[in-house]
């Protein structure tokens, strides 16, 4: 067994330096307008996939290879590089995408998440929605208080925890199967988290801590120690509750870790109980933090009860519910839940076959030619040219499950193989049709990247020059990823309900408006809001301002209709801010012209009217038209 080293002033260097490198590049990348030409490189890096793919896998490789001590500060460099310029593509192309308007303001559940962490800092519980998953909001809501609200800078912070915790996963696998599998396995996890990288989606803290559960197991299975694996669960657990998915890999890594410690004699039993009870912690972590954060109406993992439903019902979506019974929309998320768990044990009484049917249809999906497949966000937007290279990341995956039946008895092949075996039987209960580009995986996609990864080095192994791909044995120093997991941990679990309990409800004073209008009260921060300028203005597009052809074109992205058909009718110069009434807690999207909004941040007392219609589901939008907009005293 390796010799086990903690911190010492060698080693404190050896953290903190390549940790101040990452963190230098990854804001000089997002935040640095000069030279210009980082604008077209960020933009490639956040959405081109053969440059992007090509850079990735060659650079990091030659990287990876690297003797120390240059390989961890060059390899943390540029994976700070990376994740900045991913974000800097964000803010310097103004796009609009599924969960992001304009490069910065959060749409759809990722406005429920955002407006809900804020009011965490004015000391008020999480809404229905977001009790559903308290971790990543509660975190969300203690970052925004660290930086003062400002949406910008939280973003920014949540990339960079994610940018760490992925190389810190690439440098383990580098460990355990060579410099190849690293690039690679880095490579597809960084096309997937690409796509959230600025949104407050709970997705991007699911992949951070998967990637670090990643490395922690990868560690305990090669070198058989039970505290790396205990702590691997945990965090998969942990990863599984902030964004839920595929849950029936944990029951299958209990027994697994079971049968690794086994004797002659013997199942490994004590071994189980206390993988088990990592398990138990981490969720016993959710379920306190809910408790504490969490509306008493929420329910924890209700929403599950749609897809069951769905699977139910033959394979339908999760929404397919609603369209049999919508008016189980107007319940309390506690009771909606509750009664469509009832429908769809009914359900499966009543035509058994249906369950079966459905789980086939969700198995067939991830190796269909659409967006649903297990690899989805490795390829391009045409997918007729993305199929030959899913069937070669299929091909790489059967060789490494091949070769981990072939080698079974090594505890690194017996974890991916069992792994991917507790992915695959989770597949119904999380259908890939419920979640574009296998967005509910979040947290296991990590052991997905890894699966083919481990097909290239198993190749790679065949061939005369090898020894690039094989691992090179190295100091077994257990420091930095463990500092910063639990000082990770420790902030996730502690600051929310910190933050909460230590705010002070704002004093709002009401402003006094004209009869057919409605009063609001509203935060202004830094970092929180978009303006529109003329396309007569000569100035480049970056955060916060944008012109409005620009802007026009891309609000087209988002998924519904009924917001950019409001939206592209603003005209220039305008301001987009999203909030919350302060008073009465409503979602207020401000649409205003940019010479009513005050010259200083503060909280601000506003008179005007929301947009008028019948149609709930452009009410729920909150689009507020501001008559005066005046900065509280």
């Amino acid at each position: 067994m390796k010799r086990i080293t903690f911190i010492n002033k060698e080693t404190l260097i050896k953290i903190i330096l390549p940790l101040a490198a990452m963190t230098t590049a990854f804001l000089f990348t997002a935040y640095s307008r000069t030279p210009v030409e980082i604008r077209s490189l960020a933009a490639t890096v956040r959405y081109s996939f053969v440059s992007t793919s090509t850079v990735i896998l060659l650079f990091f490789f030659i990287l990876l290879c690297l003797p120390e001590p240059w390989r961890p500060l060059a390899v943390f460099t540029a994976g700070g590089a990376l994740f900045g310029l991913a974000l800097a593509g964000l803010w310097a192309s103004g796009q609009s995408e599924p969960y992001v308007v304009s490069g910065l303001i959060p749409y759809n559940d990722a406005a429920t998440y955002y407006i809900d962490a804020n009011r965490l800092l004015d000391g008020s519980l999480l809404s229905d929605g977001s009790s559903r998953r308290p971790l990543s909001i509660g975190l969300l809501g203690a970052i925004l208080g660290l930086t003062g609200r400002n949406l910008q800078n939280a973003t920014a912070v949540l990339a960079l925890l994610e940018a760490i915790a992925c190389v810190y996963m690439m440098l383990e696998i580098r460990r355990v199967k060579g410099a190849s599998a690293a690039a690679v396995t880095f490579w597809i996890v960084f096309l997937f988290a690409r796509r959230f990288i600025g949104t407050t989606m709970t997705e991007s803290l699911g992949i951070t801590l998967g990637a670090l559960a990643l490395a922690y197991l990868c560690r305990g299975a090669v070198r058989k120690l039970h505290i790396f694996l205990l702590f691997g669960l945990f965090l998969l657990s942990l990863a599984l509750n902030v964004r839920a998915g595929a849950f029936f890999i944990l029951p299958v890594l209990v027994l697994w870790i079971g049968w690794l410690y086994r004797s002659p004699s013997s199942f490994g039993w004590k071994q189980v109980i206390l993988a088990a009870a990592a398990v138990v912690v981490a969720f016993g972590i959710n379920t306190l933090t809910f408790h504490l954060i969490g509306t008493p109406g929420g329910q924890l993992f209700g929403n599950f009860s749609e897809s069951l439903y769905g699977l139910a019902s033959g394979g339908e979506r999760w929404s397919y519910v609603y369209e049999q019974y919508g008016e189980t929309t107007g319940l309390s998320d506690q009771e909606r839940y509750s009664q469509i768990y009832k429908m769809a044990f009914d359900l499966i009484k009543e035509n058994p076959a249906g369950i079966i049917q459905g789980s086939l249809k969700q198995w067939g999906l991830l190796f269909s030619d659409s967006w649903f497949s297990v690899y989805a966000y490795v390829g391009g937007e045409v997918t007729a040219n993305n199929r030959y290279l899913h069937w070669v990341l299929y091909a790489l995956c059967l060789v490494a499950l091949v070769q981990s039946v072939r080698k079974w008895k090594n505890p690194f092949y017996s974890f991916l193989l069992l792994s991917t075996l507790g992915i695959f039987i989770s597949v119904p209960f999380v259908p890939p049709g419920d979640a574009h580009k296998m967005r509910a995986y979040a947290a296991t996609i990590p052991l997905l990247a890894l699966l083919p990864a481990v097909g290239v080095s198993e190749l790679l192994g065949f061939l005369p020059w090898r020894g690039l791909a094989e691992n090179l044995p190295e100091e077994f120093s257990i420091s930095g990823m463990t500092g910063f997991t639990t000082l990770l941990v420790v902030f996730m679990v502690a600051a929310p309900y910190a933050a909460m309990q230590s705010a002070f409800p704002p004093a709002t004073q009401k402003p006094v408006c004209q009869t057919d209008e409605v009063p609001v009260n509203l935060h202004y921060s830094p970092g929180t809001s978009v303006r529109l300028i003329r396309e007569s203005v000569l100035q480049l597009d970056w955060l916060p301002e944008y012109h409005y052809g620009r802007y026009k074109v891309f609000i087209h992205n988002l998924p519904n209709e009924e917001a950019f058909t409001i939206l592209e009718k603003m005209e220039p110069p305008a301001t987009l801010l999203l909030g919350y009434d302060i008073s009465t807690g409503k979602r207020v999207w401000l649409l205003a012209r940019t010479e009513l909004m005050p010259q200083e941040y503060g909280d601000l007392q506003i008179c005007g009217k929301f947009y008028d219609s019948d149609d709930p589901m452009i009410t729920r939008y909150g689009f507020y038209y501001p008559r005066e907009i005046k900065r509280q005293p």
